[in-house]
C-alpha cells in the first residue's frame, strides 16, 4: 500500500515530542503566533498497514455482560439526549440493546434549580429527548447532573458546563504533514484566560460529522492560557491515496465547518484514555480495559459511557472550492 500516512500522526503514548526547546502540535503543525507554544492537541485515528496475521483463539468471559452504558450529552446549542443500553459479548456484531422504561431526568445547580424530566423516542428503544414544546438548553457556568432510575437502580453523573471564548475562524488548506497530498481543517480564535480549560473540536463536512469515535481532537490549554491560537490543525484528511476516491473525506465542492467546544477535565481524559488504548496491539502492550465513566450506580455495578456539558462555538463554513484543491500536491 502506498502512503501509508496513518502511520505518521504520532498518536500513540508520548506521541507529544519536544523539539529544540519548543512544544509541537500532534497533528505536526509547529506552534506559531503565540509566545506560551501550543495545546497538547491528540488526534485519535485509523491506522493503515499490512501483516501477517495468525489467527488465535482468545476465551472470554462474561464478567462484563449486562452491564449499563450511557451516552448522554447537554450543549448551549443542543438539548439533553441520553442513549441507555446493554453491553453485549465483544463478539456479536449487533447494536447494543437500548433500555425502555426509565425515568430519566436533568437539573442544574441554580437556585431553584431548572429540571427536565425526558420521555423515550417512540422510534428508538432506550434514546430519551426533552419533551416536545419543551426548551432545556445548556447554560454556560452550571453545573449539569443526570439522574437514571433503571432496572431497579438509580444511576448519576455531575458534568460542569465551561465557556468557550467564540471561535474567530476556520480555513481548509494543505497540510504539511504528508508534504501537502491532504486537505486539513485549521482553526483560528482566542483561548480563554485562566489555566484549567479543555477542549474538543467536532469537524463536520456536508453536516456529516467526522470526527467520530476513530478520529479525536482535544486539547489541554496548560501551555496556551489566554493566547491567540492561530491554525490548529485540528483535522487531517489522511487517506490510502491509491482509493482516494472512496477514501478521501474531504472532496471538490464539500461545505466544512468546526463546532469548538468545552469539555471537563474529566471529559478530556477520558479520550484521552481512548487514545491510548488505540495504540495498544504490541506485543508489550497493556491489554485494553473499560474506561472509567463519571456515572455511579447504586447497585454499585460499574456503569460505562460518559455525561458530557459543553459550550459551543460554530465557526464559519468553507466550501472546498478549485483554487483549495489545486494546492493539493498531486501524485504521480
Amino acid at each position: 500500500m502506498k502512503n501509508n500516512i496513518g502511520k505518521s500522526l504520532g498518536t500513540g503514548k508520548g506521541s507529544i515530542q519536544k523539539m529544540a526547546g519548543n512544544w509541537q502540535l500532534a497533528t505536526g503543525k509547529k506552534a506559531s503566533n503565540y509566545n506560551l507554544l501550543t495545546f497538547a492537541v491528540f488526534l485519535l485515528s485509523t491506522f493503515f498497514f499490512t501483516s501477517c496475521e495468525d489467527v488465535i483463539d482468545v476465551k472470554l468471559n462474561d464478567e462484563n455482560l449486562n452491564l449499563i452504558g450511557v451516552e448522554a450529552s447537554i450543549t448551549t446549542i443542543d438539548e439533553p439526549t441520553v442513549f441507555l443500553y446493554k453491553t453485549l459479548q465483544v463478539n456479536q456484531d449487533t447494536e447494543s440493546p437500548g433500555i425502555s422504561g426509565a425515568v430519566v431526568s436533568v437539573s442544574d445547580n441554580a437556585i431553584p434549580a431548572n429540571s427536565v424530566t425526558l420521555v423515550e423516542d417512540e422510534q428508538q428503544k432506550g434514546f430519551y429527548r426533552v419533551p416536545q414544546n419543551t426548551n432545556y438548553f445548556g447554560i454556560a457556568g452550571r453545573e449539569y447532573t443526570l439522574t437514571i432510575q433503571a432496572e431497579g437502580t438509580t444511576i448519576t453523573a455531575k458534568e460542569q458546563l465551561a465557556r468557550v471564548e467564540p471561535i474567530d475562524s476556520i480555513r481548509v488548506f494543505p497540510s504539511m504533514r504528508g508534504n501537502k497530498i491532504f486537505l486539513a481543517v485549521y482553526t483560528y480564535g482566542k483561548e480563554t484566560q485562566g489555566i484549567g480549560n479543555f477542549y474538543k473540536w467536532d469537524v463536520f463536512v456536508n453536516d456529516s460529522l467526522l470526527t467520530n469515535g476513530q478520529r479525536l481532537a482535544v486539547a489541554s490549554d496548560e501551555f496556551v492560557d489566554g493566547n491567540y491560537i492561530s491554525g490548529l490543525e485540528v483535522y487531517t484528511d489522511f487517506h490510502n491515496t491509491d482509493k482516494a476516491a472512496q477514501e478521501r473525506k474531504i472532496n471538490l465542492g464539500d461545505t466544512i465547518y468546526v463546532k469548538h467546544t468545552s469539555i471537563s477535565k474529566f471529559a478530556y481524559y477520558y479520550f484521552f484514555q481512548m487514545l491510548n488504548q488505540s495504540g495498544t496491539g504490541s506485543l508489550f502492550s497493556v491489554p485494553p480495559a473499560n474506561i472509567k465513566s463519571n456515572f455511579t450506580s447504586g447497585d454499585g455495578k460499574p456503569v460505562l459511557g460518559l455525561f458530557t456539558a459543553r459550550d459551543v462555538s460554530v465557526s464559519n463554513k468553507v466550501v472546498v472550492d478549485q483554487k483549495i484543491e489545486d494546492q493539493l500536491r498531486k501524485l504521480k
